[in-house]
């Protein structure tokens, strides 16, 4: 597969997993006036609530999708409708030049500190980790929502209260179905750590990584991410999805042999909304 087709296949699994986050409660995503649009081949969200770049952006351009003029004309239309700048989030390497050079003469510039490491696991055989002494991991349904997404929430703190509402309404409406799973991890029957499994044919996304302060520096999140692969594996999935701006998490993909695939960055537009 060349490498401008795999990252086609992560932006369309990181697509989902944050369509996912954001429409998880569809009360909250009506109050929060989230826009999800599949247009052109990208995937894109506006959310009135918030001018947070990370919640209003667009993914997919020249992988995804064409690099057209017409593609951003179509782009820009819709987020000047929702008073917000254009923002494209572009996979540097695997992005083809021509449209780079095309967001240039359209005014785009790169915005520092917005760079997100795609990670992706696509070897023969499955890593093998360390085991962790008083380690058990446990499918979390309806029942442990609650848990989970209190839980998730204490290393994700500076996402806000509204964080933890929408986790727990995602595990609680769609843990159980096919297309996600959520995890948690338990020290001696203690929980200590959570992980999500989005099942994005051909490709196994994992998100919502994370492992309390007390409980960190034994290798826990690394067995978490090889027992959410053994569970990709076992439905047929050999493509595995990481994103990552922690250093911590991007070694412990590595250690478990996951390589860099490419570094996305926010390309946003020097124009004003309209």
């Amino acid at each position: 597969m060349r490498r401008s087709e795999l990252a086609a296949l992560m932006q369309r699994t990181e697509g989902v997993e944050i369509t996912s986050y954001l429409v998880a409660d569809p009360r909250v995503a009506k109050e929060s006036g989230v826009r999800v649009s599949r247009a052109g081949g990208l995937v894109s969200w506006t959310m009135a609530s918030t001018d947070n770049g990370f919640l209003n952006r667009a993914l997919g351009f020249g992988t995804m999708s064409e690099a057209t003029s017409a593609v951003l004309d179509r782009l820009e239309r819709r987020f000047a409708a929702a008073s917000r700048q254009p923002r494209i989030a572009v996979a540097m390497g695997p992005t083809p030049r021509a449209a780079l050079r095309l967001l240039e003469r359209r005014g785009y510039v790169p915005e520092e500190g917005t760079e997100e490491h795609i990670y992706c696991y696509d070897r023969a055989r499955l890593p093998t980790p360390r085991a962790v002494d008083g380690l058990s991991i446990e499918g979390v349904g309806p029942v442990g929502a609650a848990e989970y997404a209190t839980i998730a929430f204490r290393s994700f703190t500076d996402r806000g209260p509204w964080f933890r509402g929408i986790v727990e309404s995602l595990v609680r409406r769609r843990a159980r179905g096919r297309a996600l799973r959520a995890y948690l991890g338990r020290i001696d029957g203690v929980a200590a750590a959570t992980g999500m499994l989005f099942d994005v044919r051909p490709v196994a996304g994992l998100g919502n990584g994370s492992v309390l302060p007390r409980f960190r520096g034994r290798g826990i999140q690394s067995a978490m991410i090889a027992h959410r692969m053994r569970a990709g594996a076992e439905r047929g999935l050999r493509i595995f999805f990481g994103q990552t701006q922690n250093p911590v998490s991007a070694h412990n993909l590595e250690e478990l042999g996951w390589r860099l695939l490419y570094t996305e960055v926010d390309w946003v537009s020097s124009r004003s909304a309209r």
